[in-house]
């Protein structure tokens, strides 16, 4: 049970307590019309989710239409704060540094800085399953490490799939052509690019971003010691950042760049504006990204009585927390089918944003919470055999998942708490509509299951949307 139920529980006890003092045993009639309702509604659950949680979620909203909270219309000339971000809410505090061309967003609401990698695994999807299985086992170290030193508060795996553009391919033809001195009136240069003006429909882009994030109290001491201020924090991160690309490049895990400000500033525009995307892709080296001054949203709102989507500039968005995961044992790459989830209707490729937030635990709490778990197993045991009842072969397998977790903490593993949100974005309701449920069937097959963040979707969209390594507690 949640804070919200527990709540609702304690109120009907204590209604309950007051009627029987005041009035004894026929209290508890008295008082019935008052604790019972109470109490079912603690129970109750609505889209999956506890009905005191979603009840105060949605008095939340409308409290936030009301002061006219839920709507950001972003007015260019209007006097804004010098070192602030046109980003709804308290993400306007976040800031953007540079260093040897390696972004740094400091967020001072919880003293943290993260840093962005794009990063790749060549030819990781033509690889066989020994071959996948030992970059797993590779890429193992380096998230163990995560748990094995203070101040790395989480780190982000992201994956990005929007439409693009082939010009590259455009360029290269042009380029050849001049080169050879092609007839570009013949029909076979017509046919050429009758083939690319079709392809351009058809191009994806799949994108994977690693963030982590530094908890700038736990490394005080090493702040101090490279002098404190905001020098300090660029130059740990700059140090941080190298560290984490030797350890990449150990794992056979490629940095293709780290993201610059006007990187971070692109993504995060193209998430809220789907259809700039192109203008963005089309830019050369020299103009790459976009400046930060116009990295949020022009528009956003959470409309009223649709608690499931937000509106930005030129998309309709949801955003799903996914809280259910394979049960059994999976092969390495089992969301693929999320990375290429496509339209039932049309089969297009369905433009979304997956995001899995690991926040690690240090070895030391991690061991305490398994000999926790066993002794409340120990405990069950017990109680069962005074009962005479045999243990099932779900408690027998509970038993063993305990074991395996010690074992591989002592082997050297990592332990994490896991986060996933899913962000899937369209042009219009009716095709958002047949995203969600094109995603749903990937889902499925990936043997997840999602569920929709009901009146936390600005919020949620803002997590995926920034690749600055946010997380919803």
């Amino acid at each position: 049970m949640d804070g919200w139920q527990l709540t609702c529980l304690t109120l009907a006890a204590i209604v309950v307590l007051i009627g029987v003092n005041r009035f004894g045993p026929p209290g508890l009639l008295y008082a019935a019309p008052f604790y019972l309702p109470v109490g079912v509604f603690a129970l109750v659950t609505i889209h999956g989710d506890s009905a005191p949680r979603q009840a105060g979620l949605w008095l939340m909203k409308q409290l936030r239409h009301m002061m006219g909270a839920t709507t950001q219309v972003y007015r260019p000339e209007r006097t804004h704060l010098a070192g602030t971000l046109n980003l709804p809410g308290i993400r306007a505090s976040v800031q953007l540094w540079e260093v040897d061309g390696v972004a740094c967003a400091y967020n001072p609401h919880d003293r943290s800085v993260s840093v962005t990698a794009e990063v790749e695994v060549q030819g990781f999807l033509m690889k066989d399953v020994s071959e996948r299985h030992d970059l797993a086992q590779q890429w193992s170290p380096v998230l163990a490490s995560f748990t094995q030193r203070p101040g790395i508060k989480r780190a982000v795996l992201q994956e990005r799939t929007i439409p693009t553009t082939i010009r590259p391919a455009r360029d290269h033809y042009e380029r050849t052509a001049q080169r050879q001195k092609l007839d570009t009136n013949s029909a076979v240069a017509r046919n050429y690019d009758e083939v690319m003006n079709q392809s351009e429909h058809f191009a994806v882009s799949h994108r994977n971003y690693l963030t982590f994030t530094l908890d700038l109290i736990a490394l005080g001491p090493q702040l101090k010691s490279l002098g404190g201020g905001a020098d300090a924090v660029k130059a740990l991160a700059a140090l941080e950042a190298r560290n984490l690309a030797d350890a990449l490049a150990a794992a056979r895990i490629t940095v293709r760049r780290w993201l610059t400000a006007r990187d971070i500033a692109a993504l995060t525009r193209v998430g809220f504006d789907p259809e700039f995307a192109a203008n963005v892709q089309d830019r050369d080296e020299a103009h790459a990204g976009v400046d930060p001054i116009a990295l949020g949203p022009m528009y956003m709102e959470e409309p009223r009585g649709k608690n499931g989507v937000v509106y930005t500039d030129s998309g309709v968005h949801t955003t799903m927390w996914i809280h259910e995961w394979p049960r059994s044992n999976t092969a390495v790459g089992f969301v693929e089918p999320i990375v290429f989830a496509r339209m039932p209707a049309t089969g297009e490729a369905i433009t979304h944003i997956l995001s899995i937030v690991l926040t690690p635990v240090s070895v030391k709490k991690a061991m305490r919470r398994i000999e926790d778990d066993k002794k409340v197993w120990r405990g069950n045991e017990r109680l069962r055999a005074k009962r005479g009842v045999d243990g099932s072969a779900a408690d027998a397998a509970d038993w063993e998942a305990l074991e395996l977790q010690e074992e591989e903490i002592v082997a050297g593993h990592g332990e994490f708490r896991y986060g996933a949100y899913l962000t899937v974005s369209a042009s219009d309701e009716e095709k958002l509509d047949q995203a969600v449920a094109g995603m749903r069937n990937a889902l499925a097959r990936a043997g997840m299951e999602p569920q929709i963040l009901y009146c936390q979707q600005a919020e949620a969209l803002m997590v995926n949307v920034l690749p600055i390594g946010l997380g919803m507690k």
